[in-house]
C-alpha cells in the first residue's frame, strides 16, 4: 500500500517539476523567425492531411457515423427541455 501511494506521490511530483519547468522555458513561437513558423504550419497541414487519408482508408463510414451523430445531436437539442411526450406516444 505505501509503495503505491510513493509511486503516485513520486508521479505527481514528476508532473509538477515538468510543468514549471515548461513555463518557465517560454513561448517556442516568440524565439521563431516568420519562415519558421510558416514551414512548422506547413508541416501541421501535411500531416493533418495524411492522418485524414489514413482515417479514410482505415475506416471508411467514419464520416457517416460522424454526420449522423451530429443529426442526432441536433434533434435531441431542438426539443426543448421539460417536455412531456403525449398521452400515447410510443417511447
Amino acid at each position: 500500500m505505501t509503495l503505491i501511494v510513493l509511486l503516485i506521490g513520486a508521479a505527481v511530483v514528476v508532473a509538477a517539476i515538468c510543468g514549471i519547468v515548461n513555463l518557465a522555458s517560454g513561448d517556442r513561437y516568440a524565439k521563431m523567425s516568420e519562415q519558421e513558423f510558416e514551414a512548422e504550419a506547413q508541416r501541421a497541414r501535411a500531416l493533418s492531411g495524411a492522418m485524414g487519408a489514413i482515417q479514410k482508408i482505415v475506416d471508411p463510414g467514419h464520416k457517416v457515423e460522424y454526420i449522423l451523430q451530429k443529426d442526432k445531436k441536433a434533434e435531441g437539442d431542438s426539443s426543448e427541455s421539460g417536455d412531456r411526450p403525449e398521452a400515447g406516444a410510443k417511447r
